[in-house]
């Protein structure tokens, strides 16, 4: 007969009639073969984690992920030297070299590239950003102790900020606005005109 016969065989019939095989007495078996025979019936879970992974480069590129204990900041056993300027609040003590690949990766891209022209009208150096990568990797793959990689990085930041202040600012097209001289009603309706 053929695959496609809807029509059984002797040996096929026979097949389905005898009962499934039953699984032998328990009273003869080991208990961990009778768990292998029946497990437990409770899902078991893993167990939670006592705490969260220390892991600054993902905290650093997902903050609103950080847990409320984590801090950037390192015990400081040593007692701090005076030639040693105190760490910056403001500046930054981690990079994210994830961060900083994507920001490269992307500043390549042709969707960086469109963003230069719409936004500058010109295509713009993507080296700084890559400079920022593999400076990341060489501070996270040295054998410094931590606060020196925090202060390299903190001095990277330092500098980057010096960069940017010292060129042209939006001041400089654009006067600041003086005491007294704020938008009023800028999304309301003109003055002396009344609602209909």
């Amino acid at each position: 007969m053929s695959w496609w016969s809807s029509s059984s065989t002797g040996a096929d019939a026979a097949a389905q009639s005898q009962p499934p095989p039953q699984p032998p007495p328990q009273e003869f078996l080991s208990r961990p073969e009778t768990q292998l025979l029946h497990p437990p019936t409770t899902p078991t879970s893993p167990p939670a984690p006592e705490t969260a992974p220390h892991d600054p480069d993902f905290y650093a590129a997902h903050p609103h992920l950080a847990p409320s204990s984590f801090s950037t900041s390192s015990p400081n056993t040593a007692s701090p030297t005076p030639t040693d300027e105190p760490l910056s609040t403001h500046l930054p003590r981690t990079m994210s070299c994830r961060a900083a690949f994507d920001s490269a990766f992307y500043c390549s891209s042709l969707g960086g590239h469109f963003n230069d022209i719409y936004r500058y009208g010109q295509l713009r150096s993507c080296s700084e950003h890559w400079n920022d990568f593999w400076f990341c990797m060489r501070v996270k793959n040295s054998y410094n102790p931590r606060e020196t990689k925090e202060r390299m990085v903190q001095e990277r930041y330092r500098e980057k900020e010096a960069k940017v202040l010292s060129g042209p600012s939006s001041e400089d097209v654009w006067r600041v606005r003086r005491e007294g001289e704020g938008v009023e009603g800028a999304f309301g309706m003109a003055p002396g005109k009344e609602e209909r």
